[in-house]
C-alpha cells in the first residue's frame, strides 16, 4: 500500500482559505468602485498590478527575474497613476500658473431671469480687466488646456502601451 500523499488532501483547504484572504484583501478597493465611473476600472487595475508586484517581491515566487518583473509592474503602476486622474496631474498645475500670471478667478452663479431655479456661472480674473485682456485670457487657458489634454492622452496611450508590452511575461 502507497503512503498518504497529505498534499493532495490539504491543497484544496488550504486553496479555499487563501482565496477566502484574497476576498479580505480586495473588499477596500471593491467597496469604493462604482459602476458609473470609469476612474475604478484604473483603481482595480492598479490594486491588481500591486498585488501581482508584490506577488514577484516575495519568497514565493519561482522564477530567476522576480526583482525586474516587480520593477516593471512598478513603471507600469506609475504611469497608470499619473494618468488616472488628469485634473491632479495636468490641470491643476497649469491652472496655478495661469493663475501668476493673471490671478485669481471669481465664480458667481448668477439666478437666471425667466428660471430662478437655475444658475448660469459667471467667471472673472484678477488681471483681465479690459476686453483685450479677456480675450487674450480665455485663448490662453483654452490652450493651456488643450495642451494638458493632449499630454494626458500621450502618456495614457504610453502607459497602456508600456503594459500591453509587458503584460504577457508578468506570471510566475
Amino acid at each position: 500500500m502507497a503512503g498518504v500523499n497529505f498534499n493532495n488532501i490539504t491543497y484544496p483547504i488550504r486553496r479555499f482559505f487563501r482565496k477566502v484572504k484574497n476576498v479580505f484583501r480586495w473588499l477596500p478597493t471593491i467597496w469604493k468602485d462604482e459602476d458609473f465611473d470609469d476612474h475604478f476600472i484604473v483603481e482595480i487595475l492598479i490594486k491588481k498590478l500591486e498585488h501581482t508586484r508584490d506577488f514577484f517581491l516575495s519568497d514565493k515566487t519561482h522564477i530567476a527575474d522576480a526583482k525586474k518583473v516587480a520593477d516593471e509592474i512598478q513603471q507600469a503602476i506609475t504611469k497608470l497613476h499619473r494618468t488616472r486622474d488628469s485634473w491632479e496631474f495636468y490641470e491643476e498645475p497649469a491652472m496655478e500658473v495661469l493663475e501668476n500670471k493673471w490671478g485669481k478667478t471669481k465664480f458667481e452663479f448668477i439666478p437666471l431671469e425667466d428660471n430662478p431655479n437655475l444658475n448660469k456661472l459667471k467667471t472673472s480674473v484678477e488681471n483681465a480687466v479690459t476686453e483685450e485682456e479677456k480675450e487674450e485670457y480665455k485663448k490662453e487657458f483654452r490652450e493651456t488646456l488643450k495642451q494638458c489634454r493632449k499630454q494626458y492622452m500621450k502618456d495614457k496611450k504610453e502607459a497602456y502601451k508600456f503594459i500591453a508590452k509587458n503584460i504577457d511575461k508578468w506570471w510566475d
